[in-house]
């Protein structure tokens, strides 16, 4: 994955995703740009699943922290 793609929003990356997914359902999707979408498709996807998983690490360690404090 390149640079500027780790730069993305999550909210811009599903955005991109979910237009991409819509085009692919409709009839408007040019099979001389299928491969592109999909592969574009593919590392959008891996971006949004790397930041849900860092997000619920974090939250995980702040619920731990909190529940640490209070016993």
């Amino acid at each position: 994955m390149e640079e500027s793609e780790q730069n993305i929003s999550y909210t811009d990356a599903l955005s991109e995703l979910e237009s991409i997914l819509a085009t692919l359902r409709s009839e408007q999707c040019d099979v001389d740009t299928l491969a592109e979408r999909t592969r574009r498709a593919a590392t959008l996807l891996a971006l949004c699943r790397s930041r849900l998983t860092r997000t619920e690490d974090e939250l995980a360690k702040v619920l731990e922290s909190i529940n640490n404090e209070d016993l």
